[in-house]
């Protein structure tokens, strides 16, 4: 597994990634450059094309705006039709779950939204529709997921489980 993330670094420029990992199959890069997580000029797309992975580019959790002003910053975009319920934040992994009941008016035309969110933010958003009957449940489960969410980082990197080395405890592989 760890061959893949070195074949992914070979072909992205060293100086722009500071973090590399597995999130379940998927694999996740971090970077502390601001013009290229905003814009990477279809390097991304290439490495997708060669791997046949999927490969996700986020900001490195030092460099996204404060939780708080970041989600003043999200309701001031948001339209007031869209009727935005909880905004989740996800720390470790740069992430922000905005639940709202009309989820294509946080989207906005071609994405225009969630570009100004990650431009002005530095934060991945992520959209969820707001549960059409409220339940207690469903959002003590949703808050849980992002209370210990440096755990669920580790949880999900296998390549830090292993050490490199793949084990057939940890694995799945002989």
């Amino acid at each position: 597994m760890a061959n893949i993330i070195e074949e992914v670094l070979k072909q992205l420029p060293r100086d722009k990634i500071s973090a590399a990992c597995f999130e379940g199959a998927n694999i996740v890069l971090y970077t502390k450059d601001k013009d290229f997580f905003l814009n990477n000029n279809g390097l991304i797309k290439s490495v997708v094309d060669n791997i046949k992975k999927r490969v996700e580019l986020r900001p490195d959790p030092s460099v996204t705006m404060d939780l708080e002003k970041a989600e003043t910053e999200i309701k001031k975009l948001l339209p007031e039709e869209a009727g935005l319920g909880q905004v989740l934040f996800d720390p470790q992994r740069s992430i922000v779950v905005i639940e709202a009941e009309k989820p294509g008016l946080v989207i906005g035309k071609q994405g225009g939204i969630l570009r100004d969110i990650r431009e002005k933010t530095l934060w991945v958003p992520m959209i969820r529709r707001t549960p059409a009957i409220r339940s207690k449940l469903i959002e003590n489960i949703r808050s849980v997921l992002f209370q210990h969410s440096d755990y669920r980082r580790k949880f999900l990197d296998i390549g830090s489980m292993t050490d490199g080395k793949e084990t057939s405890a940890k694995s799945g592989f002989v």
